[in-house]
């Protein structure tokens, strides 16, 4: 089993301590570092290697968690991002989604949950709770609006991979284009549908209904 550096950010200082505890129980989890808001996060982040997933809360002093998974999206990129909240309303969860989160637990979920989610998300994957999986089961099922996001055949063809899962160099390999290519799609995609990251661009597309 590969070891897996998970950073927490948490204001709740009983909760931050109790699941800290909780996570370094586990077998190849360690919590390298924990804060109580987002500006010592970045603060940290500057000076120490990135951990493989960030813990955020949502209700944080000062910078939101949200505005954080945005920047992180636009300037780590390769840092999974696995929010742990108590909210659990529609437009929160499509926010995070939409800004970059690789999975949305609720607080209520019991540590297995939480390390599964975890390992979900280190590898690749998402991670939803009950409640919030029926939240993005219901968004994608709604009718497509009438807006128009103008994508080009090519960039609804790489969001359809991306959807598949394939990374970036293994679109440009199937599409018969270069990894610069694939990018410049990428980027004009992101633009055009508001969005910064590739979770966030599959889960818009498939809303709107252009996938």
């Amino acid at each position: 089993m590969i070891p897996i550096n998970i950073w927490l950010v948490e204001d709740d200082a009983g909760y931050r301590r109790n699941l800290k505890l909780s996570l370094e129980l586990e077998d190849k989890i360690t919590v390298g570092r924990v804060f109580p808001s987002c500006l010592e996060f970045f603060d940290a982040l500057e000076k120490d290697s990135a951990p493989d997933v960030v813990l955020m809360d949502l209700g944080l002093p000062g910078m939101s968690g949200l505005e954080a998974i945005r920047i992180m999206s636009s300037e780590a990129p390769d840092v999974a991002v696995m929010v742990l909240t108590v909210f659990k309303d529609k437009e929160k969860v499509i926010e995070a989604l939409d800004a970059g989160a690789a999975g949305y637990l609720l607080k209520e979920s019991d540590g297995s949950e939480i390390v599964k989610g975890l390992r979900e998300v280190f590898f690749g994957g998402s991670a939803l709770s009950p409640a919030i999986a029926r939240i993005v089961v219901e968004e994608l099922r709604r009718p497509a609006p009438d807006d128009e996001f103008n994508l080009s055949t090519r960039e609804i063809e790489v969001l359809e991979k991306l959807a598949d899962g394939l990374a970036v160099k293994e679109i440009a390999h199937v599409l018969g284009i270069s990894v610069g290519t694939t990018g410049f799609h990428l980027t004009n995609i992101y633009k055009k549908l508001q969005v910064q990251s590739q979770t966030g661009a599959v889960a818009k597309a498939l809303r709107a209904g252009i996938i």
